[in-house]
């Protein structure tokens, strides 16, 4: 069984970035993956709810971004299922955006340019404009990707995957090439874009402290499956360090090490 924590949560929602429709929806049904046959996932079961903001940790190599390939499309299962919104994961188009590690800019374009290559209904100057506004980049738009530093580069990749208002948002260890001052940064943005937006989220992270920063619920891989499922309730502003967040870190660590 899953167990819930309550933690406090601050939530401050602006318009901007408030979503016409709801956040998309992933269902999973006896997943399996073989590469070689080595079996990396096994009769795998998992829904993700319209709006929730799911982490995938794990040890290295138990299939966390073999699942996240599965869920964006990019990979086939061996056997089982696996859709969004009802619809094969290849097919979910527009409504699925992901970002990854590196932020994967083009260094000809501008800022404004490689977030505009998030549209892929034709030219959209408000839209572009209001998603770097979304992410602090304003000033930034006609600057070249080589002229960022690494977290505004991110920054830029995050406006890039949302200025279409995706209803799925995949993150393969987005932050992992970060500072640890940068990543906190990125950490809150991610957070509260979520917040306003309502679009359903999917992170792959070896970072216990990370996943319990931003998710509503925690999924431990290994043995090919689900080891362990932690929701996360949030009411009230958060505080990091505080004990609750430490004690839930504690017992994922724990069923980490004990995969």
């Amino acid at each position: 069984m899953p167990i819930t924590e309550i933690l406090p949560r601050a939530i401050a929602i602006p318009p901007m970035l408030r979503p016409d429709g709801a956040g998309a929806a992933v269902r999973a049904r006896n997943l399996g993956r073989s590469f070689a046959g080595n079996r990396v996932l096994a009769d795998l079961d998992l829904e993700v709810r319209p709006g929730e903001f799911l982490s995938i940790v794990g040890k290295s190599g138990c299939g966390k971004s073999t699942l996240l390939r599965l869920i964006a499309g990019l990979d086939q299962p061996s056997s089982g299922s696996i859709g969004v919104d009802g619809l094969p994961a290849d097919r979910a188009g527009d409504r699925l955006r992901i970002m990854f590690q590196e932020p994967r800019l083009l260094p000809w374009a501008t800022i404004a340019g490689n977030v505009a290559v998030g549209l892929r209904r034709g030219p959209d100057p408000e839209a572009v404009a209001e998603a770097l506004a979304s992410v602090q980049l304003a000033d930034k738009a006609d600057f070249w990707p080589a002229q960022l530093s690494g977290g505004q580069r991110q920054r830029a990749a995050l406006a890039r995957a949302l200025v279409s208002h995706p209803g799925l948002l995949l993150l393969d260890e987005p932050l992992g090439a970060l500072d640890a001052l940068t990543r906190l940064t990125m950490q809150n943005l991610i957070r509260d874009m979520h917040d306003r937006a309502g679009f359903t989220a999917v992170l792959v992270t070896h970072d216990v402290a990370e996943a319990v920063a931003l998710s509503d619920r925690i999924i431990v891989l290994g043995q090919g499956g689900i080891l362990k499922e932690t929701a996360i309730l949030r009411v009230g502003p958060t505080r990091r360090g505080s004990p609750e967040l430490a004690a839930i870190e504690a017992e994922i660590l724990d069923a980490i090490f004990a995969a």
